[in-house]
């Protein structure tokens, strides 16, 4: 909604020429203001409230008259609601949808109503509708309405359109539905678009760059960067409510007899015992179809069985800190024996050293008496071998000890 004024250097006969694409002529300025050129025009209509002259039904007076009734130089002359049309509708249906609005809102309540139809045939359909703000009988316009121009009236017209135009939509078996609500208000994460207009539209057509068009241009690739966010993110959802709706596996499956099968047990007949194994009575006997096991289902069951003994055969451990416990006591045990064969060893090398220094102080001191003697200093060839054999057996002694220490450190 905007209000048509002077104080901004605007008319009501410009504005209604303009939105009417016709040529109405100012009386008090004597300017004729010609848009019959424009081409984005359906079509336009006056609708007249109960009471007002039939005289008025013109555009080019009912404007001229406005103008005539406002002395001001800054008087407010008519105000404008613009509509958006659902372009799924057909032209005679968004024709009756603008009708029943304005007739419903505005001109019940009083108001003059001058309907301009633009861009039927684009993807922006839209209704310009001017509106008088003067109260009129048949005399003429009386005072001004200032309850009409009062915000709460603004915000019911808007909720009204939204009830107008969703009845229009559902007559027409569509499920495309509007909302009065701005963006924020209906929780949508998306920047608002703005205006174009006609002129900023002709010079963009033109390849001329404007400042209204940059931002047109920049909110629509914030809103397709929100859209691929959104999209991104839906993905996601259904994907885990995916995850979250997958069927568990059941333990055991489930078995069922069909109807087919339950009455053809109930009209089996006995047969006695003797007939039992003869061909006519196997002839007799009905033959059940055997249920449908789903393998998958037994594999999965196995799988489970197999993981439940698993886990069944762990809790039957013992803990890993008691087997820790123990493999420190046998470590620690291992080491005092060891440490205790090293000493032995030890002892038992030191004990043969001195054994074999004795040995050679005795065969010493026995050479030094034979040469006191006057005897050669060799010795006899028994002693010599006697000797030899004694050091032999002490060399293997030291190394079965050797042996024997190696072991006990492996051990």
């Amino acid at each position: 909604m905007q209000v048509i004024g002077r104080s901004a250097g605007r008319s009501a006969t410009a504005a209604a020429a303009y939105r009417s694409g016709e040529e109405v002529r100012d009386e008090r300025t004597g300017k004729v203001h010609d848009y019959t050129g424009k081409s984005d025009i359906y079509g336009s209509e006056i609708l007249l409230p109960e009471g007002a002259p039939e005289r008025l039904g013109d555009r080019g007076v009912l404007w001229n008259e406005v103008e005539r009734v406002e002395k001001r130089k800054d008087a407010q002359l008519s105000r404008e609601v613009m509509v958006a049309l659902p372009a799924e509708l057909t032209h005679e249906q968004k024709l009756e949808l603008t009708r029943e609005y304005v007739q419903g809102e505005f001109v019940e309540q009083g108001m003059i109503a001058d309907i301009g139809y633009h861009d039927f045939d684009s993807h922006n359909p839209h209704a310009h509708i001017m509106l008088t703000m003067r109260g009129v009988d048949e005399d003429g316009f009386g005072k001004k309405r200032r309850e009409w121009n009062k915000r709460q009236a603004l915000e019911r017209q808007r909720k009204a359109w939204e009830e107008y135009a969703n009845r229009a939509l559902e007559r027409a078996g569509l499920e495309t539905r509007i909302d009065h609500r701005t963006l924020k208000e209906q929780g949508v994460e998306r920047e608002p678009q703005i205006h174009l207009g006609a002129k900023v539209l002709e010079m963009e057509a033109r390849g001329v760059q404007t400042r209204v068009g940059d931002e047109s241009r920049r909110i629509s690739k914030v809103n397709r960067a929100i859209e691929r966010k959104q999209k991104r993110c839906e993905e996601v959802q259904a994907d885990i409510a995916a995850e979250k709706s997958q069927t568990e596996t059941y333990l055991w499956p489930e078995i069922t007899f069909t109807e087919e099968l339950e009455r053809e047990l109930k009209q089996a007949v006995s047969i006695p015992a003797a007939e039992l194994f003869s061909d006519s009575a196997s002839q007799r006997l009905p033959q059940p179809s055997v249920p449908d096991v789903d393998t998958e289902v037994v594999r999965q069951f196995g799988e489970l069985l197999a993981e439940r003994r698993e886990e069944t055969a762990l809790e039957n451990l013992p803990e890993a800190s008691e087997l820790v416990a123990e493999i420190e006591k046998v470590a620690k045990k291992t080491g005092e024996l060891s440490a205790t064969a090293d000493g032995v060893f030890e002892t038992m090398a030191r004990l043969l050293g001195k054994s074999d220094e004795l040995q050679r102080l005795a065969d010493e001191k026995q050479r030094q008496s034979q040469q006191d003697k006057g005897r050669s200093p060799a010795l006899p060839n028994k002693q010599k071998k006697q000797s030899v054999q004694r050091q032999e057996q002490s060399k293997q002694r030291q190394r079965k000890r050797i042996k024997e220490r190696d072991r006990g450190m492996e051990l």
